[in-house]
């Protein structure tokens, strides 16, 4: 069985329910036309029972078309339907009505309807099956091979034609949208893996090449203890990118204490670099659990920089609500530098806060001036 796309079930349901209205109102039209014109050699019992049931039938199968996926038994019934009214034609009708060179009787109406729906119900070659059978039906039970048998005809060729158009249609839309699909899903999976790169080269700037930074400039020299420490939490990070080079991203979404994440940080000594004495002040606050990761390496690395560079012990962290989102900052008053004299090359700031910040949707800025000390500001907001 072939799987229908949005478009065609789509048009699949609508062609049901413009089927179902076109029988009620043919029905109701038809039994008028049938009851107000009444005359021989049309039986009245005939036409009584006749337009009672189709009166019935209309009821039944519109209800089902308008309310639910109809089912193919309910086709099939209709054109059941519809061929034994057609069958009875000369029992139903008056004779003027019967001898007209085209179809202008009620049983004239209830076929062309039938047709119709058929065209609009069912896959071919099933639809023109039953536009066949209706017309052998009609020709059989009515005047014989006349214009009005031809009518029919034309009518199921051209109901097909137009049928055929507008599904040819809707699979062109669900191929255009499988396709815009597959390549928003595409472009996610290269933003993830983009993502995964970047977020892998933070961290190496975070840890290894910090290392290598702070022996290069003699503050570790490689007799010192610290160096095999750091070194070793270094290698650490390296096993685990390399044992997880993916994220896990279905728990991206899930809060997190912005709080305790913040905390640790301010805890977790920095290995080979000065203690600072930092002040902390950050309320209980639950953010994404992205989110949260993003504002925690954030401020760890501002913390780095401030014990490496700032020539001050003294640190504040702090946050606050903004709105539905929050602002992290991180503040110390050492020596301050030019934000605009910062090397291109130079990752710190440019990656590990601000490229952090904007991959989770936020935002990071630092104001800072040689001798004024420095002041980082995250910020995220949903």
């Amino acid at each position: 069985m072939l799987t229908q796309g949005p478009a065609q079930l789509q048009l699949q349901r609508k062609s049901a329910r413009l089927a179902g209205v076109l029988r009620a109102t043919c029905a109701v039209g038809a039994s008028l036309v049938a009851v107000v014109g009444l005359a021989p050699p049309a039986r009245s019992v005939w036409v009584a029972v006749a337009v009672v049931g189709l009166l019935l039938w209309t009821g039944l199968i519109t209800v089902l078309m308008l309310r639910s996926d109809p089912h193919p038994w309910l086709y099939a019934g209709d054109t059941a339907v519809v061929v034994v009214l057609c069958l009875a034609h000369g029992n139903l009708v008056p004779a003027e009505v019967l001898e007209a060179s085209a179809g202008s009787g009620w049983v004239d109406m209830v076929a062309s309807t039938g047709i119709f729906t058929a065209q609009f119900v069912l896959r071919q070659p099933w639809g023109m099956a039953a536009a066949i059978a209706i017309t052998v039906a009609y020709t059989v039970g009515g005047p014989g091979v006349r214009e009005a048998s031809v009518v029919l005809v034309l009518q199921a060729l051209l109901a097909a034609a137009v049928m055929a158009l507008l599904q040819r249609g809707a699979r062109r839309a669900d191929l255009a949208l499988s396709e815009q699909a597959s390549a928003r899903a595409a472009a996610r999976a290269r933003s993830a893996a983009r993502t995964d790169e970047l977020d892998q080269q933070r961290l190496l700037h975070d840890t290894v090449l910090a290392t290598l930074t702070i022996v290069g400039t003699g503050s570790i020299t490689r007799d010192s203890a610290a160096l095999p420490e750091r070194a070793a939490a270094d290698l650490a990070v390296m096993e685990d990118l390399r044992a997880h080079p993916g994220v896990a991203r279905d728990v991206a979404h899930d809060p997190a204490p912005l709080d305790v994440a913040l905390r640790t940080v301010v805890l977790t000594r920095r290995v080979g670099l000065p203690p600072l004495d930092i002040e902390f002040d950050v309320p209980p606050l639950d953010l994404p659990h992205e989110v949260v990761l993003a504002l925690s390496q954030g401020v760890a690395e501002a913390l780095t920089n401030v014990a490496q560079h700032a020539n001050t012990r003294a640190a504040r962290v702090t946050a606050r609500r903004a709105g539905e989102g929050v602002t992290v900052e991180v503040c110390d008053s050492g020596r301050g530098f030019d934000p605009g004299a910062v090397a291109s090359h130079r990752r710190g700031l440019r990656e590990s806060v601000y490229g952090r910040m904007r991959a989770v949707g936020g935002s990071a800025r630092a104001a800072s001036s040689p001798g004024a000390g420095t002041r980082v500001e995250l910020r995220w907001e949903p």
